[in-house]
């Protein structure tokens, strides 16, 4: 065997894993949303007060999703393989930085892309006073990451990935991290 086909059986083998893992994970949230809605479907035909419950307290009000990530990563822990957090993001550390009220003011180059955190759904994009146009993500771990002056990429609701591109800043952007309605100290984390 050359090289050369060495090389390329190699290659296409890290395709077929990379490939094979990214299949897996579609499989399991697909598994668990059938299930789930499955679940509401049968238990809302026979139960009224249940249906109430879902239109009205589920439907009708903001949900925590960090409690229902935590639910399909526990019942979807068959499916999965090994786990790599090592996601190429642009480097805060060689941006300038200063606390801004509850969170951190980053300085950075002109039209530069603000990388999403950690995962989470877009809950907010609007206006929030002090941080311009604010982007709210509810991150799957239960915090709230505010995104100010950052003219987004997204959509409501959407759900973002860790690295992932948010939007947009130019020159400065905010970042504020709550949890319980608290902020969170993050200069210290930098």
């Amino acid at each position: 065997m050359t090289y050369e086909e060495y090389k390329n059986t190699k290659d296409s083998s890290t395709k077929k894993r990379k490939s094979n893992s990214l299949f897996k994970k579609l499989l399991s949230k697909l598994f668990t949303i059938v299930i789930f809605v499955m679940l509401v479907v049968i238990v809302s035909n026979y139960s009224e007060s249940f249906r109430n419950f879902v239109i009205n307290d589920v439907l009708n009000n903001t949900m925590d999703f960090s409690k229902v990530n935590n639910l399909v990563d526990k019942m979807t822990a068959i499916f999965k393989t090994e786990k790599d957090d090592t996601i190429p993001v642009a480097s805060i550390n060689e941006n300038k930085y200063e606390k801004y009220k509850d969170g951190i003011k980053y300085f950075i180059k002109e039209n530069e892309n603000v990388i999403v955190k950690d995962s989470g759904i877009v809950t907010f994009i609007g206006e929030k006073e002090g941080y311009n146009n604010t982007i709210i993500v509810q991150q799957s771990n239960g915090y709230y990451a505010w995104y100010g002056n950052v003219k987004e990429s997204v959509k409501l609701y959407d759900y973002v990935e860790k690295g992932s591109i948010l939007g947009s800043a130019s020159n400065e952007y905010y970042y504020v991290l709550l949890k319980d309605d608290k902020p969170v100290d993050t200069i210290n984390e930098n």
